[in-house]
């Protein structure tokens, strides 16, 4: 797995069930203030997913990291 950062966003669904939503890539130096841009965008808009968003639970930065072996030791 490459090293990263992943943006990991949770949902309640107009269903009443939770959905996550994840975001390779991300910005690790993303502010409160556009994760909840970006979750209230997502809920706003939230039409275009198949179970839909409607309210913003959680969010979390996920930051990966890979070490390699030298396996000519």
């Amino acid at each position: 797995m490459a090293a990263g950062t992943k943006l990991v966003l949770g949902f309640e669904t107009s269903n009443g069930s939770t959905t996550t939503l994840s975001f390779s890539y991300a910005k690790p130096t993303a502010t409160l203030a556009q994760v909840k841009a970006a979750m209230n965008a997502i809920t706003t808009n939230g039409e275009i997913f198949a179970t839909v968003p409607v309210t913003s639970k959680s969010a979390k930065m996920v930051t990966t990291t890979e070490t390699e072996y030298d396996l000519d030791e």
